[in-house]
């Protein structure tokens, strides 16, 4: 049984559907030679066409380290494809924070009182928040 990943742009509504996939992380990987890109907007991560990308002035597909396959989702894009950010996000899941939404409402004391976050983990979220896409 064939099946196909279709990604909507979040400006726009623009789709790109990848029928050589069967993980939403690799059917992204696949948009990325045409131009599409994963960008962080208004605490939020989209997905931008490249006709957006151009209008937009939207940086480039948010850094991953090498071989990461993970699923992502908002949390892994913002906190960073690395072991500390993978390890990161799984802890701020497991402890109920789900969304940058939510992490974003959260102070570094709260985020310490957190089950498995330190300081550095506070401080890497935090940071993480406050930097600007792509970069």
């Amino acid at each position: 049984m064939s099946h196909s990943i279709t990604i909507r742009c979040d400006i726009c509504g623009a789709t790109c559907t990848s029928d050589a996939t069967d993980t939403v992380s690799a059917a992204r990987a696949a948009m990325v030679p045409l131009s599409w890109a994963r960008t962080l907007r208004d605490g939020q991560v989209i997905d931008v066409c490249s006709a957006c990308r151009v209008r937009e002035k939207v940086p480039g597909t948010l850094d991953r380290e090498a071989g990461c396959s993970c699923e992502g989702g908002e949390l892994f894009d913002v906190l960073g494809h690395d072991r500390f950010g993978h390890r990161l996000a799984n802890t701020l899941l497991r402890a109920g924070v789900d969304s940058v939404e939510r992490l974003s409402s959260l102070s570094a004391q709260q985020l310490r009182d957190l089950e498995g976050i330190g300081a550095a983990s506070a401080r890497r979220a935090l940071s993480c928040l406050r930097s600007e896409p792509g970069g």
